[in-house]
């Protein structure tokens, strides 16, 4: 599988450069990168540090929000009295455009219709340009969040796929265990000790646990190609997908959301937006209710952070007792085998055991990956995504 990495910078034309694993074109003119940087963008490989740079170069949407914002700029101009303007240029364009029929044309009455059309657009546009707030810099704002959004949706996709890979362990390890249950059960109806209820009871739960199997895997593989295809790759490709980060429990300990607050105010796109609205508007009406908007703003933003927070030490505790359950359950396998050693327990009691083991193992890095979703939540909180609404 090859990518083409093609050049779109505003206003300047596209530019083949090298093959590369991907099947998107990148968006950004070769110079702007170095060497060593590109092929770790062309390599066939994703790492979660460069999710960012790859949706930023190979994402469809990102793409076409540049050519968009270019359009905007030529169509627009850059500030918001052209973009004013040209609302007034349409409508006279229209106005200039109309030619009223005589009452004796036999398309008299259509005629008029299309005239009353016409003038209404004409004070619609009119009315649009007295009561424009936005810009090219409200634009950009609103792709730029559109790009960090993309981007922690990524970061997701890629928690997503390895959390459901672990699930995948849990439930085939469940799996063996249910298959041994089975054939214990069976083995007990042979001799008496137990009933055909019991045996199916014991094969519809096996059974149940196969459908959970495939259930997942197809989890597996929609998070696997969401994620690639979002990044360039096509659907079917087959990229490598590189190891999640560890948690830094450091960073943890740092957060503190009445200092990150601050941050969080000063990085949000949407008040950003708002703002700059805000300075754009010309009547009292829609600054008054801007003003409103950009408090309501603020305080969401604030209430956003703080509900970001508390799920990062919910989060972390959850890691902590799934931390304590897999030390304590690890005891109590050694206890198993040393009992199961000398025959005081069956072999299903000792398969039990070790089953509840590995799976308090497994729950210890899905905890893992949860907190590295709620650490990363917080971090966007901060860095511009809160929800502002």
């Amino acid at each position: 599988m090859k990518k083409w990495k093609r050049i779109l910078p505003l206003g300047v034309a596209s530019l083949m450069l090298a093959a590369t694993p991907l099947q998107a074109l990148a968006a950004s003119p070769e110079f702007s990168r170095t060497a060593e940087e590109w092929a770790r963008l062309q390599d066939d490989h994703i790492d979660y540090d460069e999710l960012a740079d790859l949706v930023h170069e190979y994402n469809a949407t990102v793409q076409k929000n540049r050519i968009d914002l270019n359009e905007f700029r030529k169509e627009y101009g850059d500030t918001n009295e052209k973009w004013a303007n040209r609302y007034r240029e349409l409508a006279n364009e229209i106005q200039n455009n109309i030619s009223y029929p005589d009452s004796d044309d036999a398309g008299y009455a259509s005629a008029m219709m299309a005239i009353i059309s016409d003038e209404s657009n004409i004070d619609t546009l009119r009315e649009n340009a007295d009561e424009a707030v936005d810009d090219l810099l409200i634009k950009s704002l609103t792709y730029q969040l559109a790009e960090a959004t993309l981007v922690s949706v990524a970061q997701s996709n890629m928690i997503s796929y390895y959390r459901n890979q672990v699930q995948q362990q849990v439930d085939q390890a469940k799996q063996s265990l249910l298959q041994e249950t089975y054939q214990s059960v069976v083995t007990k109806k042979n001799n008496g000790m137990a009933t055909e209820v019991d045996v199916l009871t014991a094969q519809e739960n096996l059974r149940s646990m196969d459908q959970a199997l495939q259930s997942n895997a197809s989890s597996i593989e929609n998070a696997r190609q969401k994620l690639q295809v979002m990044l360039g790759w096509k659907f079917d490709a087959s990229p490598e997908i590189g190891a999640l980060p560890s948690v830094d429990m450091a960073v943890i300990t740092a957060m503190n959301p009445a200092e990150d607050k601050a941050a969080a105010l000063e990085n949000n796109y949407t008040l950003k937006i708002n703002k700059r609205k805000r300075e754009n508007a010309k009547y009292q009406d829609t600054i008054e209710t801007l003003d409103k908007t950009i408090k309501e703003n603020e305080q969401n933003i604030g209430a956003a952070l703080s509900s970001s927070y508390q799920s990062v030490l919910a989060a972390k505790t959850s890691y902590d007792l799934a931390v304590a359950q897999a030390q304590l359950e690890q005891q109590n396998f050694q206890s198993a085998e040393r009992k199961y050693s000398v025959g005081n327990i069956s072999r299903l009691d000792y398969l039990s055991q070790k089953n509840t083991t590995e799976t308090a193992q497994l729950n210890v890095r899905i905890a893992e990956m949860s907190l590295l979703q709620a650490v990363q939540n917080y971090q966007w909180a901060v860095n511009g995504l809160a929800n502002a609404s």
